[in-house]
């Protein structure tokens, strides 16, 4: 990896991990999880989208892949380091073994189907946001 790329991640991953951090202390833990999972999904649609779409853009071999230098750290540092920071899968499993092991069956279901709808429809919406605008003239 190249230290740009390396410094974009642990930069976004220190801003990720800040933002998790303030929605925990002003939310409940498990809205503010949800929350920062809705988000993440939500930064991840957008940046791969704009990815994608900087690479169909530009003439083959430049930069990265056809994708120039800023673009691919950028892309980078926002889903491995601002997302990987931000969001959590592990801790919803906790959450979810929480409640299941107070017997709490249907709230766990609750907070598993909302957070897959959530986290879904917020990934595809950014994501078409972004692909949709590109073919605007």
């Amino acid at each position: 990896m190249r230290l740009r790329i390396i410094a974009t991640v642990a930069i976004a991953g220190v801003a990720g991990a800040a933002v998790r951090w303030a929605l925990r202390t002003g939310l409940d833990s498990e809205w503010a999880l949800f929350v920062a999972n809705v988000v993440g999904c939500s930064v991840v649609g957008w940046a791969t989208a704009r990815h994608e779409r900087a690479r169909h853009r530009r003439p083959a071999g430049v930069g990265i892949g056809g994708v120039g230098r800023s673009d691919a750290s950028l892309s980078v540092g926002l889903t491995m380091g601002f997302c990987g920071a931000l969001t959590s899968m592990s801790a919803l499993a906790l959450q979810l073994a929480g409640h299941l092991d107070h017997g709490r069956v249907a709230t766990a279901g609750a907070w598993l189907g909302l957070t897959i709808a959530a986290c879904t429809a917020a990934f595809v919406v950014s994501r078409c946001a972004v692909l949709v605008y590109a073919r605007r003239p």
